[in-house]
């Protein structure tokens, strides 16, 4: 199977400079404070969101267990299945992320995550969680 790789674009930089320097960036107004997703360029009042540090924990919203091996080693859980969840990070925003090193039958809704990064392939080093 060719190896999984995640690209950057012009958009996404910032977010992947802080990735490969140990650093989860997301989004933030610098009128409102209100805290927003990577992707999110903008907030409700239409001033641009500025890249800020998140601290790097989470809970646990929702997830889906793949029994087929992940797309790349280092994503998978401890029994070698992989598990996409949605996490909501401390300050609030929701992000899509893999679980790591998780035994799938222990995830539950609420459990505490803390941010781990990894390069996947040739690509960019990513943001995934792990039980806290």
């Amino acid at each position: 199977m060719p190896g999984y790789s995640v690209r950057r674009d012009d958009a996404s930089g910032p977010f992947f400079d802080g990735a490969a320097d140990g650093r989860l960036l997301v989004r933030r107004c610098p009128a409102c404070g209100r805290w927003y997703p990577p992707q999110q360029v903008a907030c409700a009042d239409g001033t641009t969101a500025e890249w800020v540090d998140a601290a790097g924990t989470a809970t646990l919203v929702t997830w889906g267990i793949d029994a087929a091996p992940p797309l790349d080693p280092q994503l998978g859980a401890a029994d070698g299945s992989a598990v996409l969840a949605l996490v909501e990070l401390t300050e609030g925003p929701w992000m899509y992320a893999a679980i790591v090193g998780a035994d799938p039958a222990t995830l539950h809704e609420g459990a505490p995550l803390t941010v781990r990064f990894v390069r996947p392939g040739e690509g960019e080093t990513i943001p995934v969680f792990a039980p806290a």
